[in-house]
């Protein structure tokens, strides 16, 4: 299928919406792997080219505050699909995880590698609702019985148990290597065929079939994981570019604009068959950017760590919703939004608000413009990752305020995100009775969400070991 061009994006000027969502409201939501808060334009990168991501941006909301469920993606995906948070869900690793490290002092716990088929996922009720539903691209929410088709959807494409493809070019890998991409290596395909470009081919497919129903396409690219590759063309054009803000591989920058062709062509699409204003569109992220991958990794400036580590870098994301009717065009909102936001939102966008236990809330105030009631922020990561560089930690977001707590080092330290984003100032030396207060709210998160916690191997009891790791996001600051 010939590339269809956004070709509005080159106008600057947003016009209004001809109609506002009907009570069956279609919905797109666009999952990137490992996209950074600043990888996009709209978010201030100065150095990657996402017009078309942009261009969204300005016709809905752009929230500067969006959050991942998780700093790593398997979480932030059950959290998507469930409206619960990894806590509770006790999914709290990309699957199937490090397991213990051998050096580490805790004792990681036996937590849940796949999604449940038996929960309340939000295609399930969509389906129920009348949806025709289709995951295309990443699941990596478990394999044989526990597939999108297992767990709500219609149709998948693309979906298993992998977390990354070999290649992203066709077919994907060598037939006798692992990470091969479920039903596209073996069907269709041509050499030179770049995955984000046939994964979007996939779902123009699935809109062209159903856009006389209400839909909820899942397009989750596997783009913009390891392994960095992009078109040569594309590779080419960047390195003209001049780096900035940390910003510089042109294969990394590559493979952003194959996602960013991807978003106008599915925004395209949706003009064409003329369903554009009766379709909800969300683009995020499931965690923050892989800025330990050497050479070709992006930065995160001004934020700080990124994949992984629970500061900013590794739980903000960017996050665009554009609900024709509801969100003003082109406005920014700094309202906290998390994953387990999305299932409730739909549900009530669809006119049946959700009934079964979620954590997440509808956010359809927020997507208003309006900032939305006050609330707590929570992340509970018992693992370790990267090797050890990472080591199991909570975190808790009330107001501007943030707790990191480390549970190896025996160590907590508090942000003010207002004052300081880069988390460059940890004021819990100098404030007791706040850290105290905040380490209280924190411990009640964890309980209130049936939080796993590592637990101290034996004789490994003794007074926790100090550093390096905290210090670790700063190895890659601008």
């Amino acid at each position: 299928m010939p590339p269809r061009l956004f070709a509005a994006v080159a106008s600057t000027a947003v016009a209004p919406f001809a109609a506002a969502l009907t009570d069956k409201p279609n919905f797109v939501f666009i999952l990137i792997d490992d996209m950074g808060w600043t990888d996009i334009a709209a978010n201030g990168s100065r150095y990657y080219r996402t017009p078309n991501i942009d261009r969204l941006a300005k016709q809905g909301v752009r929230f500067t505050n969006g959050y991942a469920a998780c700093a790593v993606c398997s979480p932030t995906r059950a959290a998507i699909m469930a409206g619960r948070t990894p806590a509770r869900l006790h999914l709290t690793d990309w699957i199937p995880g490090e397991g213990n490290s051998q050096k580490g002092a805790l004792k990681i716990p036996d937590w849940t590698q796949s999604l449940a088929p038996s929960l309340p996922t939000l295609p399930r009720s969509l389906h129920n609702l009348g949806y025709v539903t289709a995951a295309v691209g990443k699941w990596h929410l478990g394999g044989k019985g526990r597939m999108p088709q297992d767990c709500g959807f219609d149709v998948n494409i693309a979906g298993g148990h992998i977390g990354h493809p070999a290649s992203y070019f066709w077919p994907y890998g060598d037939k006798t290597g692992g990470h091969r991409v479920p039903t596209l290596a073996e069907t269709g395909g041509k050499a030179g065929e770049f995955l984000s470009d046939r994964l979007t081919d996939e779902a123009i497919r699935f809109l062209d079939k159903n856009a006389k129903k209400p839909f909820f396409l899942y397009l989750a690219h596997y783009a913009v994981h390891a392994p960095i590759m992009g078109k040569p063309e594309d590779i080419e054009a960047f390195k003209t570019v001049p780096p900035a803000d940390g910003q510089k591989s042109p294969v990394y920058a590559a493979l952003v604009k194959s996602v960013d062709d991807s978003v106008g062509r599915i925004m395209a699409e949706l003009d064409t068959l003329g369903v554009a204003d009766n379709t909800v569109v969300v683009f995020t992220s499931d965690n923050g950017g892989a800025i330990h991958l050497g050479k070709n990794a992006t930065r995160i400036a001004p934020l700080r760590g990124g994949k992984g580590f629970p500061y900013e870098g590794g739980l903000r994301v960017p996050l665009i919703v554009r609900a024709p009717g509801i969100t003003p065009a082109g406005a920014v909102s700094d309202a906290p939004v998390v994953s387990t936001d999305f299932f409730p939102t739909f549900l009530a966008l669809a006119g049946k608000p959700v009934t079964t236990p979620v954590d997440g809330r509808d956010v359809t105030p927020e997507l208003r413009g309006n900032k939305g009631a006050p609330r707590d922020l929570g992340w509970n990561y018992p693992h370790y990752w990267a090797g050890g560089m990472i080591s199991p930690y909570a975190v808790l977001r009330d107001g501007d305020t943030k707790i990191v707590r480390w549970y190896e080092y025996g160590t907590e330290e508090l942000y003010d995100l207002a004052a300081d984003p880069a988390e460059k100032h940890d004021l819990a030396a100098g404030n007791p009775a706040l850290r105290a207060a905040m380490a209280a709210k924190l411990d009640a998160w964890l309980k209130a969400n049936d939080a796993q916690l590592a637990a101290r191997k034996p004789g490994a009891a003794g007074k926790p070991k100090t550093g390096p790791n905290p210090a670790a996001a700063d190895k890659w600051r601008n």
